[in-house]
């Protein structure tokens, strides 16, 4: 992720004024974290893997909601992608390593957490198709029973 890319995403969240603008302007807050997770000594290749898929997913010009048809707004299922991947990784190694890179206000558990919380807020019924796209659905099976589900029926 080079600093053209960061200061652009800064730039971008920064004019928006739309719906959800609390979560979105997470988006440069997650980038920052997820490269330094993919730097950080104490991640196993599996949970690098799953960093790499959230660094993609947040680069891939063509998501699930993609920002270049529904501008910021499209960046809420790339901040819901790396929340998913910091509490999977908090999960295995600790909230402190995820804590580590976390440049946000408040703390990466509490906004992690909210943000999944919010998930069908932010998302509808998108967010297995995010996972899905990011290649991250395998892991998603372990964190099903945490996640907060709306009844599909």
């Amino acid at each position: 992720m080079t600093p053209d890319y960061l200061q652009l995403l800064k730039e971008q969240v920064s004019k928006y004024a739309g719906t959800l603008r609390d979560v979105v302007i997470l988006a440069p807050v997650y980038a920052v974290l997820m490269f330094h997770l993919q730097h950080d000594p104490r991640l196993a290749p599996q949970h690098r893997l799953w960093v790499e898929a959230a660094i993609g997913y947040l680069v891939s010009p063509h998501d699930v909601i993609p920002e270049d048809e529904v501008g910021p707004y499209g960046y809420l299922d790339d901040i819901f992608c790396c929340a998913f991947v910091a509490d999977r990784i908090a999960d295995e190694l600790g909230w402190e390593v995820v804590e580590a890179g976390w440049t946000g206000e408040g703390s990466a558990l509490e906004v992690s957490q909210n943000v999944l919380a919010r998930e069908h807020e932010l998302l509808g019924y998108a967010g297995d198709d995010v996972l899905r796209f990011a290649g991250l659905e395998d892991i998603s099976e372990g964190a099903e029973p945490e996640r907060t589900r709306p009844s599909r029926t």
